[in-house]
This record gives structure tokens, sequence and C-alpha cells, in this order.
């Protein structure tokens, strides 16, 4: 499973209580792409404050989206973890 399917599958937003679209879950990849490209994000188990500051420094960030990438992120890989340990 990739991270698009997970955020379309099995990720339930708390705000909505749905599903993320598929357009959203393209986003979200393309961000977290984009942020590996970068060096902001290398497989950290954690969002720590320097990658904050480096997503500061390269994105306005608004409403939180790109911090939101990578903590969805995070739980799709740590949901990929439960299910190879069934």
């Amino acid at each position: 499973m990739d991270f698009e399917t997970y955020l379309t599958d099995v990720y339930i937003s708390k705000r909505t209580k749905t599903h993320l679209k598929k357009i959203s879950a393209k986003q979200y990849n393309n961000r977290l792409e984009n942020m590996i490209k970068k060096g902001i994000y290398n497989n950290e188990k954690v969002i720590s404050e320097d990658i904050k500051n480096k997503i500061s420094l390269y994105y306005a960030n608004r409403r939180n989206e790109y911090v939101d990438t990578l903590d969805y992120y995070i739980k799709y890989k740590k949901h990929l973890e439960t299910l190879t340990q069934e």
C-alpha cells in the first residue's frame, strides 16, 4: 500500500471524520516528495523543531499542511509496521 492509498482508504480525518479525497491525497504525497527532495525530511520518526524550522524556510505553511503531511506519513509508516508484525 502506498501513501496515497493509505490516505484515501485507511486514514480518517479527525476534522471531517472521513477518508481524504484522491486529489487531497495526491497533494499530500506531492508535498512529501518535495520535502524529501529538499532534504527537509529524511524518514525521521518524529517531527523535530529543526524540521519545522526548515519547513518555515521553504514554505508558508499557513494552515500547517506541511507538518500535517509529515504527521500523516509517520502514521502511515507505523501502520505498515503493524501490518508486517501481524
